[in-house]
């Protein structure tokens, strides 16, 4: 659900985004870097949103109407099962990678391609294992590129502009959030060419991060001998390391929490607010413009306000309180206004965490050489969210509880997760 950036003075942004001196490498400079992580962000999550959140229920509602509920939770659950190990998996080999296009542009590309492919394959699709199939091959290149992008942060950017860089990858996840919703509900009574046009940006978007932020060739640096032992090793969970599971539980609750309405919004709208489908993509549109204004603020706000004052804790449990607020205006009525104000007080939440939620995860790595293996453990935070959250939301409504529960469930959760921030010692 999201529109434009509001306004910033340009100087603050480029002094914001400045190069700073530092021991991170950066071939193009902050600026370049966040301009094509943000392209590259939006080329995942827009096919991402866009797919799960509106096409495969369309889809879903035509093949199997009377089945559509819990058939949506098991391909999302599948689709996100299928990130959780992707993300540890090319994380890790992205962290192993030597090559003149350094580490992580090759898994960019191969990501890139794997989700378009998958995408393509969706378009076909006439069955509904087979949708399950071509979700798992898109899930899996979609987080190749996501793996891949947020390892690059504390590659190239320097703690004291990871929270402005962190916002403007948050912010270009609002932005494809809401074009994806915004382009899927134009399509939701022709998903095949939405599938289709929806795989175009999925190879595109990514593969101009290796114009617009190409990095140096790190094919000199030594990389660990493979066998069996460092194998193990590449794939262990860190130990004595309370502060990462800290943040690791608080954003899989939060996320678990706001994503318990995200991929039934379509059925929200038509079976809990009683609107027809075409009436259902008016209010998706409307919720997603309103979304990206209000998500926009928070990010562009609280990102460069907690480089300033060097607290990235106050503002994640700001932006998962405000969410909390947004799911429980949605048990007062169940009328389209409540899910616009739902998208209003949800949406600024979301920016707001979402505003230092990158620059969190790089500060409480606990060893550098494995960067990226380590936020791809993070990022299993994400898509477990993405299984449980449909999951636990069908089983409520299939014994016939409805969607109030839902409701109060996800607001539950979001709060849970706020207070999960709080015993995170290593960031203030």
């Amino acid at each position: 659900m999201s529109s434009q950036l509001p306004e910033t003075p340009a100087g603050e942004l480029s002094a914001a985004l400045a190069p700073t001196t530092s021991s991170v490498r950066s071939r193009t400079g902050i600026p370049r870097y966040a301009a094509g992580l943000a392209l590259a962000g939006l080329g995942w999550i827009i096919p991402f949103t866009g797919v799960s959140g509106v096409l495969i229920p369309a889809r879903l509602a035509v093949l199997d109407p009377v089945n559509k509920v819990p058939l949506v939770a098991a391909i999302i659950a599948i689709g996100a099962l299928t990130a959780m190990i992707t993300n540890v998996i090319f994380g890790n080999l992205s962290d192993r990678t030597r090559s003149r296009l350094g580490s992580r542009s090759p898994w960019i590309v191969i990501g890139a391609i794997l989700a378009a492919v998958g995408l393509a394959l969706l378009s076909t699709a006439t069955t509904v294992p087979l949708l399950i199939l071509w979700w798992a091959v898109s899930q899996a290149g979609i987080n190749a590129v996501g793996a891949a992008l947020i390892a690059s942060i504390p590659d190239r950017v320097p703690n004291a502009r990871r929270g402005t860089v962190s916002a403007v990858y948050g912010g270009a996840q609002l932005l494809g959030g809401t074009i994806g919703s915004i382009v899927a509900a134009s399509f939701i009574s022709n998903p095949t060419t939405g599938f289709l046009v929806f795989a175009v940006i999925a190879l595109v978007l990514p593969i101009t991060f290796l114009v617009t932020a190409p990095d140096f060739s790190n094919r000199d640096v030594a990389k660990e001998p493979i066998n069996a032992g460092a194998i193990a090793r590449s794939f262990a969970f860190p130990r004595n390391a309370p502060d990462f599971y800290f943040a690791l539980f608080s954003r899989l609750v939060i996320l678990l929490g706001y994503n318990a309405v995200g991929g039934y919004q379509l059925y929200v709208l038509t079976d809990y607010m009683g609107l027809d489908p075409v009436a259902a993509g008016g209010v998706i549109t409307q919720a997603s413009l309103l979304t990206l204004v209000a998500a926009f603020a928070g990010a562009f706000v609280f990102g460069p306000l907690s480089d300033k004052f060097k607290r990235r804790k106050p503002v994640v449990i700001t932006g998962a309180l405000l969410m909390a607020v947004g799911l429980a205006v949605l048990l007062i009525a169940a009328a389209p206004w409540a899910f616009l104000v739902f998208a209003v007080a949800g949406g600024l939440g979301l920016g707001i965490f979402l505003s230092v939620d990158a620059a969190l995860l790089s500060e409480v790595l606990p060893n550098e050489e494995t960067r990226g293996k380590d936020l791809g453990i993070l990022n299993l935070s994400g898509a477990a969210g993405q299984v449980l959250a449909p999951a636990v939301s069908a089983a409520i409504i299939a014994v016939g509880l409805g969607f109030a529960p839902v409701f109060i469930a996800g607001a539950a959760l979001t709060v849970l997760g706020a207070a999960l921030v709080a015993p995170i010692k290593k960031v203030r």
